[in-house]
């Protein structure tokens, strides 16, 4: 997606939350409730064609014309944050309650943590946003982490075999064999020690997701829809 697509994109969102922007004070209840997911993976395992997916199937199920699903992956949410004007305009589209629930939230969640990790509070405060609007999907960039606590969410993690993740690796980055293990395995222990040992997260727990899937053996449409009936199964209590 380039950067005037991009643009088009989040100022559509953006448009459509300020008008709605009193919406953000309905009850958490069933009805009033925002929905969102969030998609995590292994390293090596593809999220954004599946994210994509699930728009499309929301979108065609739903009847109403407004708000439509959209889906953020790290390309998008770093054009938020790296543009002032957007950030400001997101910012803008939250009531004062929302605002001030918002600040409270991050200042909790940031301030015991290192400088390395609390430089990402506008990833966080963006993350957050987007979630408290509903219908977005979420990929990467720690947001199952970042909206822990958040009613409406749906936190899917994506695992496969090794086999697997290489083969995506070297498919995508044009690597050897050899190299994209090496790439598998150091950014693995990377990531999941960093979320580890400052946010006091373990990534690989099943217990942090509602929904753990093996990619292995499955295709995009298929792993969309599991997750879309999971997000709706849950949705339904």
């Amino acid at each position: 997606m380039n950067k005037s697509a991009m643009d088009k994109y989040i100022n559509a969102q953006v448009k459509y939350w300020q008008q709605q922007k009193n919406s953000l004070t309905a009850p958490d209840d069933k009805k009033g409730r925002k929905h969102f997911l969030t998609i995590s993976r292994e390293y090596g395992c593809s999220g954004y064609a599946i994210a994509k997916e699930i728009v499309t199937m929301m979108n065609n199920a739903d009847k109403t014309p407004e708000p439509l699903w959209a889906a953020y992956e790290r390309q998008v949410l770093d054009r938020v944050m790296e543009e002032m004007e957007l950030s400001s305009s997101l910012v803008k589209t939250l009531t004062d309650d929302a605002l001030r629930d918002l600040t409270d939230i991050l200042k909790s969640m940031l301030s015991d943590l290192p400088p390395q990790v609390a430089v990402y509070q506008k990833l966080a405060q963006t993350i957050r946003i987007l979630a408290a609007h509903g219908n977005v999907v979420l990929v990467g960039r720690a947001s199952n982490v970042i909206t822990r606590g958040m009613s409406g969410g749906y936190h899917v993690h994506m695992v496969a075999p090794m086999e697997y993740k290489i083969n995506n690796v070297m498919k995508f980055k044009n690597l050897s064999k050899k190299d994209a293990e090496k790439l598998v395995i150091d950014n693995t222990s990377r990531r999941e020690n960093y979320i580890r040992e400052y946010v006091k997260f373990d990534v690989s727990d099943p217990h942090n997701y509602d929904l753990v899937i093996n990619l292995a053996d499955t295709t995009v449409r298929g792993v969309a829809e599991l997750i879309v009936q999971g997000m709706m199964l849950k949705s339904s209590r």
